[in-house]
């Protein structure tokens, strides 16, 4: 070959040489490829073989009981974890209705409610006697000065109805007291 290298090199080989050569070189690739295409084609043949005795070979009647024990093992954590899961929702779903009947339930303190309407009771009092002591000083003003008695009734009836106002908010305020020291009634 090397000596076949070099005349092509040196350029002494006759056309129809060379083209002899590249034939040959040609032929070779040729038969190299070839066998190495029925090498791999026997070793598929060979892996496919193998495998198809491994699927019907007699060790899988085990190995089919295995994992059908497995499947079956799976459904019953299946209809556990389902049974667990139908469970804790009732368990939010009860949990959720308790926090809202909570929110709904007398958020009051009765003890508070008390101090509060206390406080408010004092107020409408305080109106009512300040109401009290402008009505009977505009009556004085009015015995003081001559022909003022017009603006007096005037006034009269504001003060009047202020104080009508304030006895039915001193009221609303009692009922309200005492009907939050009333026990709460809880509905099922």
């Amino acid at each position: 070959m090397k000596s076949q290298t070099e005349d092509l090199e040196g350029g002494s080989l006759s056309e129809e040489q060379r083209l002899q050569l590249l034939t040959s070189a040609g032929r070779r690739n040729r038969l190299i490829i070839f066998a190495l295409a029925a090498v791999l084609g026997s070793l598929m043949l060979l892996s496919a073989g193998l495998n198809l005795y491994g699927l019907m070979g007699s060790g899988d009647g085990p190995r089919v009981e295995a994992l059908e024990k497995q499947v079956a093992r799976l459904e019953q954590q299946l209809a556990t974890q389902q049974t667990a899961l139908s469970n804790q929702e009732e368990l939010l779903a009860s949990q959720q209705a308790n926090q809202l009947t909570g929110m709904f339930e007398r958020a009051e303190n009765p003890d508070s409610i008390a101090e509060v309407s206390k406080v408010l009771q004092a107020q409408e009092t305080d109106y009512q006697q300040v109401m009290q002591g402008l009505k009977a000083g505009m009556a004085e003003l009015a015995n003081m000065l001559p022909g003022s008695r017009s603006w007096l009734s005037f006034y009269s009836e504001a003060i009047d109805r202020a104080q009508v106002n304030s006895r039915k908010r001193s009221e609303s305020i009692r009922a309200w007291s005492e009907k939050a020291k009333q026990p709460a009634v809880k509905t099922p």
